[in-house]
């Protein structure tokens, strides 16, 4: 793998390990509205931001409310949950930012969460002045699949988005980040290998652990 300009990292499940705490969360919120949730549901739901997957779910469920007010509610869910101690990094995400400051490579978080859950999840684990750059869902008018989160963070990086590797878990997040002309690390989690090649993964690991590029 060519060395990369910068590292662009979706956070939930990529970088923080928390998307059985987002399905916690939300069955737990969605139970006080007697709304039934599937795993598929859940699962299908990842890496496309909560606002999106409530407007959704009302409009399939024939529901009227205001799908903003439940995403602050589940969010204040979920932060209870992250401050319990449950929520803990993916494998290999400390060597990985090590090994890129080490190589003065800039690393960015790119997530479909909202401002105030990606700096409680990156605060609860200790990241949060190692990666003080994030594109979180206010940041752009599109969301993953669409490019532009990938777009703007090597925007404001000044870098091509074809220098940055992406590393994502989800399909939607594949493929915003192969939409914008990066080269995708896609990192095993809850999505089958199958789905992510086929979103364009180039190469799937199981931990950040020694990537194989040059950092010297």
């Amino acid at each position: 793998m060519p060395r990369p300009a910068a590292i662009l990292l979706d956070l939930d499940g990529t970088t923080v390990d928390s998307e059985p705490l987002h399905c916690e969360a939300h069955r737990r919120f969605l139970a006080t509205k007697g709304v039934p949730i599937t795993d598929a549901e859940l699962v299908g739901n990842i890496g496309k931001g909560d606002q999106t997957f409530y407007a959704a779910l009302m409009k399939e469920r024939g529901i009227t409310a205001d799908a903003a007010a439940w995403v602050e509610a589940k969010t204040d869910t979920l932060i209870e949950l992250y401050h319990e101690g449950r929520l803990t990094l993916r494998p290999g995400v400390q060597s990985l930012l090590d090994r890129a400051r080490h190589a003065g490579i800039a690393c960015c978080v790119v997530t479909s969460a909202d401002r105030r859950l990606a700096v409680a999840a990156l605060e609860v684990t200790g990241l949060a002045a190692r990666l003080p750059m994030r594109v979180c869902f206010e940041d752009v008018a599109r969301h993953k699949p669409d490019p532009q989160p990938y777009l703007l963070s090597a925007s404001r990086l000044a870098v091509s988005p074809r220098r940055c590797l992406a590393v994502e878990d989800s399909i939607s997040g594949v493929k915003a980040a192969r939409a914008a002309g990066c080269r995708v690390l896609a990192f095993r989690g809850l999505v089958a290998d199958a789905a992510l090649r086929a979103a364009g993964a180039n190469e799937l690991v199981d931990t950040l652990d020694g990537i194989d590029w040059d950092l010297a």
